[in-house]
């Protein structure tokens, strides 16, 4: 087991290469994501070579006018396992090449389980839950005051509030606590249990709690006062390159070396990630983020750790021209920590069902095309506030709102249209790290030409879409491998230059008034 990578000037494979004699090196690489968990190995050249997947449901339940949002902890923790029993199987002998691995996971979902049985002592509750919204309500917690302490706002959407619905309102929870076996956690963490028998946390998973330091690495004694949740019940904080465990994978065991959230582990697909570039994903929410050493953003903004390592020497940033990134060994101590400004769309993919309704048209891949090439003469726009509306406005009490009189069409137009200017708007506040030349996209909605288009003639600048669905995969696996020197992120790509379109300027305008004027009248209520 590992406990600190070796320096950079021999990374972590070469080392275990050096050290076991061996002539073929494997990643195994985890990523449980919200719709499905799945397993891969990659080769020391980022070479993806098999890949299993597993699906997994999210039920809705309206419970006393309350949505839970909750998926079911033991068919995710099922799923791992046969995907991880078919790696097993397709590599044979060959599975004791595998020398290290990486999980990269959902950032708020959490869950319950008694830590004597491993019995799931509540469903996964979901990041789009916000059950304990109410709690908010009775915390003295501003802001400012939370984002100076984790990174994050106070939202409903983060651990704090459900863990404290949980040991409120769930028997078994309140059982197991008097039983002194009660742990609480990100589902990392209970897969961490059951895969390693190791009680950990990784940065990424633990800040999306609200309970955790982001200066100091470790749970806040003032957020667990506030909240009144014990340290107990909570796994232990470690860095993203810590020992987290060792998988028995056959006879074979595989040290779990890295471990973080999964839209901070897509960033590393290429290798290190350009503090030129922006990154967006959409998928059920859309994601953006851009590299940064500040940890003050501005206004709205998220901070969150991208990479906390252990070594103080390890890697700095790099502007890369090629597709092949490198990390550059130091002299002397200089770039310790990675982190990344950041911010969410929620009503990006998870809008869809309300769409369909307002619509009553089938959102398909055709039919988001046909909607994107309108050209409305009139007001045409969707204040989106499904979820949620989020960064930079961040309120919870909004309801979703179309202009007036539109078609069908028009209103799918409008829905896509609303996650293009909510991401404008982001991307932008992130300007104030610098202009940056180029945004990379990934994501089921960002398929659509255009979508990317639309983009980067609003931000004037290139647009990269990778054929990368397994971005967090390959990424985990690359911060698995110790940041090696040379790692072949390669992948076919689409490029979208930036146009003059003054009609997607003026709808973007008139999208703005239109949310300034929803705010305002909606904060005068």
């Amino acid at each position: 087991m590992f406990r600190k990578m070796p320096a950079l000037g021999t990374t972590l494979l070469n080392y275990l290469n050096e050290k076991n004699n061996m002539t073929q090196s494997l990643i195994l690489a985890i990523d449980q994501g919200g719709q499905s968990s799945r397993v891969a190995v990659y080769s020391a050249a980022g070479q993806q070579l098999h890949c299993f997947s597993a699906s997994c449901a999210t039920t809705h339940e309206f419970v006393n006018d309350v949505e839970y949002i909750e998926q079911d902890p033991q068919e995710i923790l099922t799923g791992i396992k046969i995907c991880l029993e078919k790696i097993n199987q397709v590599l044979g002998d060959d599975v004791k090449n595998i020398l290290t691995a990486g999980f990269a996971g959902q950032g708020s979902s959490l869950l319950c389980w008694d830590n004597q049985t491993g019995e799931a002592l509540s469903p996964v509750l979901s990041w789009q839950d916000i059950r304990g919204k109410d709690y908010l309500q009775d915390i003295s917690l501003t802001h400012s005051q939370a984002q100076s302490i984790t990174g994050l706002r106070v939202s409903p959407h983060y651990g704090a509030s459900k863990i404290r619905w949980c040991l409120d309102n769930n028997p078994k929870v309140q059982l197991a606590q008097r039983n002194n076996s009660l742990s609480i956690g990100p589902i990392v963490s209970y897969i961490f249990w059951h895969l390693c028998e190791k009680d950990a946390v990784d940065p990424s998973h633990a800040q999306r709690t609200l309970l955790w330091n982001l200066q100091k690495n470790h749970w806040d004694e003032h957020l667990l006062n506030l909240f009144n949740i014990p340290r107990d019940i909570l796994p232990a904080c470690k860095f993203h390159n810590s020992d987290f465990g060792c998988l028995d994978l056959g006879e074979h065991k595989i040290p779990f070396s890295a471990s973080a959230r999964d839209q901070g582990a897509s960033l590393f697909a290429r290798g290190l990630p350009d503090k030129n570039s922006c990154y967006v994903n959409i998928g059920t929410g859309a994601f953006i983020q851009r590299v940064s050493e500040s940890l003050s953003a501005p206004e709205g903004l998220l901070v969150s750790p991208l990479w906390l390592s252990e070594n103080v020497d390890e890697c700095e940033l790099v502007e890369v021209s090629s597709p092949v990134c490198y990390a550059t060994e130091l002299d002397a101590p200089k770039q310790t920590h990675l982190y990344a400004w950041e911010a969410t769309v929620n009503g990006a993919a998870s809008a869809i069902s309300f769409i369909e309704q307002e619509a009553g048209l089938s959102v398909t891949p055709e039919q988001i095309n046909k909607a994107l090439a309108l050209l409305p003469t009139h007001e045409c726009y969707f204040l989106n506030a499904v979820g949620g509306l989020s960064a930079p406005y961040w309120r919870t009490d909004l309801q979703s709102r179309f202009s007036v009189n539109l078609s069908a069409e028009e209103k799918i137009l409008a829905w896509l249209e609303s996650i293009i200017f909510q991401i404008v708007v982001n991307l932008r506040l992130m300007g104030q790290l610098g202009a940056a030349d180029k945004i990379y996209i990934s994501g089921g909605i960002s398929r659509a030409d255009a979508i990317c288009q639309k983009l980067a003639d609003l931000m004037g600048v290139l647009v990269v879409r990778g054929e990368n669905t397994d971005a967090t995969l390959q990424g985990i696996a690359y911060l698995a491998a110790g940041l090696p020197h040379a790692w072949n992120g390669q992948t076919q790509e689409d490029v979208f230059q930036p146009k003059s379109n003054p009609h997607l300027s003026k709808s973007f305008s008139l999208w703005q008034n239109a949310v300034t004027g929803w705010l305002s009248t909606e904060s005068a209520k």
